[in-house]
């Protein structure tokens, strides 16, 4: 063997052994589970990877309201469709595109819902919380509270199942300072979102219909954030799309907002009775727009699991 071989092989097994070093600096400082610092933006709105394989027919994406608003629990018990709440932080639309593209890897839904509160949350470049390599980066602070399970267990998001498909159910009731009109008028001029904004949504519709997903905007409650400019714009910007937009702000027949016990804070977030109330209209929706779309799983051994997300939600509820 030559010189030059024998250089070549020593930097590639020193690069080898450095690598190896790395990834397990990276293993110890992950997050383990949504409870350890950090583990919010790790493990929040990925939970889909955990579930079976193509067993998902809803897939509903956005920031907080999403997490707050929409339980997968109800829209099973109530029309037997199965469903993930992938919801995470101040989300923006180009991690949602990233978010879809993950989804699409297990799953094979039949309707995205985008929800439209991050359409006005600047998407600027941001570093992939998600991405195990970045660890040592992103969650540098957990050297401060490692425990020993942090030096032998692996993180994964495929392992554990989430008994409320994504939604963080609160039963907390705050009554807001808002009136019913805090929409304003709905003449109001329509206002833009972040031009970047418009090539992610863009994106992830060609995305949806490439995979022959129906796809639909929705905007969940929220009384401190939302209001006619918005709503004037998102429905313009859906025609031209070709979907549909459900507002859930405006008025709606079989829906109605109730200010003083749907949300957990003020008008931001709903409660649990908040989320039962919207996503029972939203599987109502869905049935008679797409009534041959979904098929009731709720009597297919299959997903008799899901009955166990939906006992689990009720407990919470019956604490409201």
């Amino acid at each position: 063997m030559t010189t030059k071989m024998k250089k070549i092989i020593s930097i590639f097994l020193c690069f080898i052994i450095s690598f190896g070093i790395y990834f397990y600096i990276c293993l110890i400082v992950a997050p383990k589970d949504i409870n350890d610092s950090g583990g919010t933006h790790y493990y929040r709105g990925m939970g889909f990877m955990a579930e079976p394989v193509n067993s998902l027919d809803v897939v509903v994406y956005g920031n907080s309201d999403v997490y707050s608003g929409f339980a997968p629990a109800v829209l099973f018990d109530k029309y037997g469709y199965t469903s993930y709440a992938s919801g995470r932080p101040l989300q923006t639309l180009n991690n949602i595109n990233l978010l879809l593209d993950k989804t699409l890897k297990t799953q094979k839904p039949k309707i995205a819902i985008l929800e439209t509160d991050c359409f006005y949350k600047e998407s600027k470049f941001q570093i992939d919380e998600s991405n195990i390599l970045l660890s040592p980066f992103m969650f540098h602070s957990r050297w401060k509270e490692l425990k020993a399970r942090d030096f032998y267990k692996i993180p994964s998001r495929k392992n554990k199942v989430d008994m409320n498909k994504g939604l963080v159910p609160s039963n907390k009731v705050f009554k807001t300072k808002y009136s019913t009109d805090y929409m304003g008028s709905k003449d109001a001029k329509p206002k833009p979102m972040p031009k970047e904004n418009l090539k992610y949504v863009e994106q992830f519709v060609n995305t949806c219909k490439k995979n022959n997903i129906e796809v639909f905007f929705l905007e969940l409650p929220s009384a401190s954030s939302w209001n006619y400019s918005k709503h004037n714009y998102v429905k313009a910007l859906a025609e031209k799309h070709g979907v549909e937009f459900i507002d859930m702000n405006t008025p709606l027949d079989g829906y109605e907002l109730n200010l003083k016990t749907d949300f957990r804070d003020n008008g931001n977030h709903m409660n649990i009775n908040g989320a039962s109330k919207a996503t029972e209209y939203i599987g109502k929706y869905i049935l008679e727009k797409y009534p041959n779309l979904l098929k009731d799983k709720r009597n297919d051994k299959e997903y008799s699991d899901w009955h166990n997300s939906v006992k689990h939600y009720n407990g919470l509820l019956n604490k409201v």
